[in-house]
């Protein structure tokens, strides 16, 4: 620094900054627990991370079964017509508890893992996380 300049505060650089535009937050069903007003009800997240065997069962038998994309954040429900589909590419990028990525590595391809939720009257939701 020459002589004769005056350094720069850490204050009048925080003043000279505009304010900003507030981040658009996302937030997972998986991380909150909870899907309000889906199919008619409200559901809770049941346990963590479901073993490949137990979600390859509910991806036949759950009541629903929803694709989380975007870090579940964006919700899509996958009509019965569509399970087995959607299952088959999800079991061989399964990475969660008795599952192996096959394939190419990610983030080429997504990897999938698998949640449980109830609902208050009893049914149950699959809930396919895609991650990318």
């Amino acid at each position: 620094m020459a002589k004769g300049e005056r350094r720069v505060t850490f204050a009048e650089v925080v003043g000279s900054v505009g304010p900003g535009s507030v981040p658009e937050v996302w937030v997972s069903v998986v991380d909150t627990g909870v899907i309000d007003d889906w199919a008619g009800g409200s559901w809770r997240l049941s346990g963590r991370v479901l073993d490949v065997r137990v979600a390859r069962r509910l991806a036949v038998g759950a009541d629903l079964v929803v694709l989380g994309r975007e870090g579940s954040t964006r919700l899509e429900d996958v009509p019965a017509g569509r399970r087995a589909a959607v299952w088959e590419a999800a079991g061989r990028r399964y990475a969660g508890p008795g599952g192996k990525a096959e394939g190419p590595e990610w983030p080429r391809r997504p990897l999938y893992r698998a949640f449980r939720f109830v609902s208050e009257d009893g049914r149950t939701l699959l809930l396919i996380d895609e991650s990318c």
